[in-house]
């Protein structure tokens, strides 16, 4: 056995004995040197690098080279025997700190032996131990949030002490035939970061790249591969090389690249399996990151042309807009200038009637009178063509009295009844006030009053326009009933006369759609009955105003049936707050608030069921009372649907993220607000049988239980966006981390609320446990931020007790990530809360 292969003895004894062991020793098949001097120490130990120290003196000079041989960085580690062969006495050796005692000549060999193995078998333990130690730390650095380029960058430092190169970097490519490549980190020199290289100036990485193999160079000066750029290597003194590729499911990215130069070093089997098992995991790191940058840049891409494409439709719609505008107002001006000139038309017709006429004459006027009406009728359909769907299914309401109004269609329609001829009569004594569209209300009188007149009896026709008051336990109401004495309508048939597309007897049925419509509109209902004593009676109910009502509505006992849900009208139009309560009133409770401050105090207060809410409120508008009710943990869950005159998506999208169920546009059909309120409380209701299992699912989704503010996880999420749209756009964004003096465990109620009072809608808060808030605010310099935060932090302290401190700066042109921003602004990491 060669001696370098047996082991290394460094001998310390006085130079007779020295001589005699080193010479033993190295028969024996050892590597020796010897001395007893500390002087010179430490050269003969860089020159041997020994495995083991023999002492073989007296024990007092034992301890004193024992305590210098533990002084010395590459012996304090190495064990130390003790020759007692030549001792008087071995007790004196007892107290001495080594390994092991030789007590005869026959014992060296076997007692270095054994202290040899121990000592590799242990070394070898801790290079093992060292390696998975490294390898862990660098598995959950690629498996965190860093950069790619931290994760390298810590990476080659980890391989760098392990293996004992110096030099070791990670080279990246694109594709499997680059031509170049470029070193992304790297551990001798950092300033060669970014730096593109050639692939064919390098041989042993051309080779690793082309095979996908490893490539292990153990003498660079002598091996083959490495003539073409031997005398490149020969100033640096290059011993052995090792060329790790990176592969990732097929896809070749790369190598890990490592050097060693000095000659007591090589690259041995274990640093090869180590780099083997390193290299699998940046590889996955790297593709993993490349493909998150493609996700990335192709959701920018998205968003780009999501936002031009956003902007191309808004403008077709404006164009839109105008165009429909200028029709509106082109039929408005044709229909106006040909109505004038028609009822002069039929006005003189009339008179020429009323004078003495021919027979041909009059024949002709009659002619004249009866084209003239039907073109005015084509003229007057025209206008409210041109009105369209909206104008058509919308009401302007006001207060008006429906009895007057029947009174009015009854005495507007006598001429008409005159010609047939038919009795035509109201009895509508009392007045019934209601809130509704008077011009909608009078064509669905004029319709049934018209068909009543055309089907009422040839022979003493008559037809009677009575109204009735209701009391119901939910609010009085009106009964309208136009009879008639003709032929009726059988009773199979009845459900058919409100159809659009089936008419019942003599044509009726398009005309009493539109009054079906315009009836539900208000809230109401119609039907048509058929008396025992002939004829036929179309019936309307409406919803009349809550102070007509001339007796209190009946309370119903308790436990009689089952309490009606409660909704909260928030309108500033006295109007159309009547008109919403009126509508709901039918089904549900309603409490009426006048502004949006209002209508967020009583929310609070009562806890309705439901809030439907302007979106145009004095004192509070309806977009920032949706967003306090749902930032604060009491009324989170009342669900909110909104109201507005504008019906952009823009709008709509923006309710809805805050936190709205609901979205609809002003004039409202009653009939759509009643099934979308129905909806709305019976997501409640479904919400409400959820509610064990909402605290995990808020958890996961980002949101914090105790608040209603983002959690962390939430909070990173919302950042990110915040940043990546910062950047790209090159606009402010300031993060701001506020902490308390000491750890908060319990947060107020209303904690929410306060910090919601002094930030702007687009910014975002955050409690990332135990008091500590974080918050994004876009768009917002450093120095408007700093006056924000200090207007916050008052309240802060206020209703929390505790003292706190603040730090913002502004993160749009930081390129650290996200975690990495808030640790800079001191928030604690998640393991410390």
């Amino acid at each position: 056995m060669l001696s370098e292969q047996r082991g290394r003895v460094l001998v310390l004894a006085a130079k007779a004995a020295g001589d005699a062991l080193v010479e033993r020793l190295t028969a024996s098949g050892y590597q020796c040197a010897s001395t007893e001097r500390e002087a010179g120490l430490a050269e003969m130990v860089d020159q041997l690098q020994p495995e083991v120290v023999l002492l073989s003196v007296t024990a007092k000079r034992a301890a004193e080279l024992l305590e210098t041989v533990r002084k010395v960085d590459k012996l304090n580690r190495l064990p130390v025997l003790v020759d007692q062969g030549r001792a008087r006495s071995a007790e004196a050796f007892k107290r001495l700190a080594v390994d092991d005692f030789v007590r005869g000549a026959d014992e060296l060999v076997p007692r270095l032996e054994s202290a040899l193995r121990a000592w590799r078998f242990k070394e070898r333990e801790e290079r093992i131990r060292l390696r998975m130690g490294m390898l862990l730390e660098i598995t959950q650095a690629a498996t965190s949030s860093l950069e790619l380029e931290e994760i390298l960058r810590i990476a080659v430092e980890k391989v760098g002490q392990v293996t004992g190169t110096d030099r070791c970097s990670v080279v990246l490519v694109e594709g499997s035939h680059a031509r170049t490549a470029t070193v992304v980190a790297t551990q001798e020199d950092p300033s060669l970061v970014q730096l593109d290289i050639e692939v064919a100036r390098y041989p042993e990485l051309r080779r690793a790249l082309e095979t996908r193999q490893p490539v292990l160079i153990e003498e660079a000066q002598r091996d083959p591969l490495m003539a073409e750029v031997r005398t490149s290597l020969l100033p640096v003194g290059v011993k052995s090389i090792l060329v790790q590729p990176l592969i990732c499911q097929d896809d070749l990215l790369g190598a890990l690249f490592l050097r060693v130069s000095r000659g007591d070093t090589s690259i041995g089997r274990d640093e090869q399996e180590f780099a083997q098992a390193v290299a699998g995991v940046l590889a996955n790191s790297i593709r993993n990151a490349r493909l998150h940058t493609a996700v990335k840049k192709k959701r920018e891409d998205m968003e780009l042309a999501y936002v031009e494409r956003y902007r191309e439709l808004n403008d077709a719609n404006r164009r839109l807009k105008e165009l429909n505008r200028l029709k509106d107002e082109i039929i408005a001006v044709c229909s106006h200038d040909l109505r004038a000139p028609l009822q002069v038309l039929l006005g003189h017709g009339r008179l020429l009637l009323e004078g003495p006429l021919e027979t041909q004459q009059k024949q002709s006027a009659e002619a004249m009178i009866r084209q003239g009406r039907k073109i005015l009728t084509l003229v007057e359909s025209l206008l409210e063509k041109g009105k369209g769907e909206a104008a058509r299914l919308s009401i302007e309401p006001r207060v008006l009295d429906v009895a007057q109004l029947c009174r009015d269609a009854v005495a507007e329609l006598e001429i008409l009844a005159a010609e047939k001829p038919v009795v035509l009569r109201s009895e509508c004594p009392d007045s019934l006030m209601l809130i509704g569209d008077e011009v909608k209300l009078h064509e669905v009188l004029q319709n049934l009053i018209s068909n009543a007149i055309q089907h009422a009896s040839d022979t003493k026709g008559e037809v009677v326009v009575r109204t009735q008051r209701l009391s119901r336990p939910d609010g009085d109401a009106v009964r309208v009933m136009v009879s008639d004495n003709g032929v009726g309508i059988p009773p199979d048939e009845l459900h058919l006369v409100f159809d659009r597309y089936r008419h019942g007897p003599k044509g009726t049925g398009l005309g009493l759609a539109i009054c079906k419509e315009f009836v539900e509109l208000h809230g109401g209902e119609i039907w048509a009955e058929s008396p025992t004593d002939g004829g036929c009676t179309f019936v309307f109910t409406l919803p009349l105003a809550q102070e007509a009502a001339r007796n209190p509505r009946p309370q119903p006992a308790a436990g009689a049936a089952p309490e009606q849900p409660r909704v909260l009208v928030v309108e500033d139009e006295p109007e159309i707050a009547a008109v919403l309560s009126e509508v709901l009133r039918s089904k549900y409770r309603v409490e009426v608030a006048r502004d949006g401050a209002e209508g967020l105090a009583k929310a609070r207060a009562s806890r309705p069921d439901l809030v439907v809410m302007d979106v145009f409120l004095p004192k509070l508008d309806g977009l920032d009372a949706a967003m306090a009710l749902k930032s604060s943990s009491d009324t989170a869950h009342i669900p909110v649907i909104l109201l507005s005159a504008h019906q952009g998506v823009a709008d709509k999208v923006r309710a809805l993220n805050l936190g709205a169920v609901d979205y609809m546009a002003k004039p409202f059909n009653a009939v759509e607000l009643l099934n979308r309120t129905e909806r709305a409380l019976k997501l409640r209701q479904g919400e409400k049988e959820q509610q064990d299992k909402s605290a995990p699912l808020q958890k996961r989704t980002g949101s914090d239980p105790a608040t209603g503010l983002h959690d962390r996880r939430g909070l990173l999420l919302r950042l990110e966006q915040e940043v990546a749209r910062s950047r790209r756009y090159h606009r402010s964004l300031t993060l701001a981390v506020l902490r308390p003096d000491r750890s908060l465990e319990a947060l107020p109620s209303n904690m929410a609320d306060v910090m919601r009072k002094r930030v702007r809608h687009p910014d975002a808060i955050a409690h990332l446990g135990q008091g500590v808030f974080a918050v994004v605010l876009p768009e917002c310099n450093a120095d408007a931020a700093r006056t924000v935060i200090n207007r916050l932090m008052p309240d802060v302290e206020k209703v929390t007790s505790i003292e706190y401190r603040a730090a913002l700066a502004d993160v749009s042109q930081d390129s650290d990530p996200v975690e990495k921003l808030l640790e800079k602004l001191g928030a604690p990491p998640p393991e410390l809360l």
